[in-house]
């Protein structure tokens, strides 16, 4: 029993402070230990939906058979996207194709039908479903997709004086086709407002074939009335976001 004055026993005051202190160093302790845990996602939301932009890159086609169909060219044209739910977006793109197309006469030799270049205008309008790899989200601020859809190729070429030269059963005329689109890509997210964007597409129109080239009398054989031609195509495009 402690005399009257003396100080309670220091082992038990100490154990008293402990108690009282715990909790105010707990208090600091996890704040500091759950910043020091904490790992960024390398992953981000989406939030603006929409995009607009204009792009351009090169897209090189086959010709045919008989070597008259357009070649490809330079693309260029405007874009616009939206997101839609989950993975999915939905594009629309308004383009020309730039490029030539040879003179073919299909009634001289095999060897010398070439009879000179015109210049090729091809207009594009289609619509297309994107996929997106990572969802509604970029990582590390890119987001691969998957693209694909359909849309209507017409031809706005500049009227050629050696075509004049043709018969009119020999003239090739592109006239309207469809057109198809599958390809990969990816979208770099510059910032929440400014999309850089690649794309690598493979694409397919059908030409018909002008009468001409189907007389017997030619020593033509086995000749289609239309070829579906394919074409590859880089492009590249910058986007703005809301």
């Amino acid at each position: 029993m402690n005399d009257v004055g003396e100080e309670p026993n220091p082992p038990m005051r100490q154990a008293f402070m402990k108690f009282l202190t715990a909790p105010v160093v707990v208090s600091f302790l996890v704040p500091a230990f759950g910043a020091a845990q904490s790992i960024p996602s390398s992953y981000r939301y989406l939030e603006e939906r929409q995009e607009v932009g204009l792009f351009t890159g090169l897209m090189s086609t086959g010709t045919g058979r008989f070597g008259y169909a357009p070649e490809g060219g330079t693309a260029l044209g405007l874009r616009y996207g939206i997101e839609l739910s989950g993975p999915l977006g939905f594009e629309g793109m308004a383009g020309v194709v730039d490029g030539t197309r040879d003179i073919v006469d299909p009634g001289r030799a095999e060897d010398d039908r070439v009879i000179g270049e015109a210049d090729s205008r091809i207009a594009i309008i289609d619509a297309r479903v994107r996929f997106s790899l990572p969802g509604r989200r970029s990582w590390k601020r890119l987001s691969p997709f998957l693209v694909f859809g359909g849309g209507i190729a017409l031809d706005v070429s500049p009227s050629s004086d050696l075509d004049d030269t043709l018969l009119a059963e020999d003239v090739f005329d592109f006239g309207s086709s469809f057109f198809g689109t599958l390809g990969v890509g990816t979208r770099w997210f510059v910032t929440d407002r400014v999309t850089a964007r690649v794309d690598g597409l493979f694409s397919l129109w059908k030409v018909d074939t002008p009468p001409g080239y189907s007389q017997p009398a030619r020593g033509f054989e086995g000749v289609e009335e239309g070829e579906w031609l394919r074409g590859n195509s880089l492009q590249i495009a910058l986007m703005y976001r809301w």
